[in-house]
């Protein structure tokens, strides 16, 4: 038997399975879920597309699933999306939940280069990234805050964002605060920001080194940074 008597009975198998592959995808299991997506990229390579195409409603529903690891392994498996030219992803950006909302979000860039959605539909849905830089998920926020450097560098966030982003040096919550004023540190070496920007808020930094928490040594750590 021939090389490629051999693969095509593997294609074979594989299309005789594939309802078995696609519900590895929702595993628990990690190594079921790897093993499920290598085996859809390479249903893709063989030119059988038309066969999973039939499932994209399917696939798409992987990306807003609830179990974390299987919406995970879904985004980082944006090619396959790509290469079945999957529709609607894009509205996971402007999700209600934080957690469907982050994973988006968190690959927005990887969306934008494959093509997936446009950098200018992105801006134009950029306020529902605000949620996530004020989330109840302490680590949604924080990478949310992170991400926002980057999101500025390419021009997503801009000047017509600058003043909501201000106004997070004053908000309510410490926590947030806090997020805001660490990461204006970072902006204000990009020149997104300003020192005479800073200084004008200053007074709700000073506040922060009032509390009895972490908050406060960073607020003095910020403050000193600042000069």
């Amino acid at each position: 038997m021939s090389m490629k008597d051999i693969d095509n009975k593997k294609i074979v198998e594989l299309l005789n399975s594939l309802n078995k592959i696609l519900n590895m995808l929702k595993s628990k299991n990690p190594k079921d879920r790897e093993s499920g997506w290598q085996s859809i990229k390479l249903l893709i390579e063989t030119g059988n597309v038309n066969e999973l195409v039939k499932h994209s409603k399917y696939l798409r529903s992987l990306l807003w699933y609830r179990l974390q690891g299987v919406r995970d392994d879904a985004w980082k498996n944006l090619d396959v999306y790509k290469a079945l030219s999957i529709s609607g992803i894009e509205r996971a950006l402007t999700a209600k939940s934080d957690k469907i909302k982050w994973s988006a979000w968190n690959h927005v860039l990887e969306m934008i280069n494959l093509q997936i959605t446009s950098k200018d539909y992105v801006r134009s849905v950029r306020s529902s990234f605000w949620r996530l830089l004020r989330s109840n998920y302490a680590t949604i926020r924080k990478k949310a805050w992170r991400l926002l450097v980057t999101l500025v560098k390419e021009g997503i966030f801009d000047n017509e964002n600058k003043g909501r982003i201000l106004d997070f040096l004053k908000h309510k919550r410490a926590n947030v605060r806090i997020l805001a004023w660490k990461t204006s540190l970072s902006l204000l070496k990009l020149g997104f920001l300003s020192i005479n920007d800073l200084i004008e808020y200053k007074s709700y930094l000073e506040d922060l080194r009032k509390r009895e928490s972490k908050v406060k040594k960073v607020a003095e750590k910020i403050i000193k940074e600042l000069g």
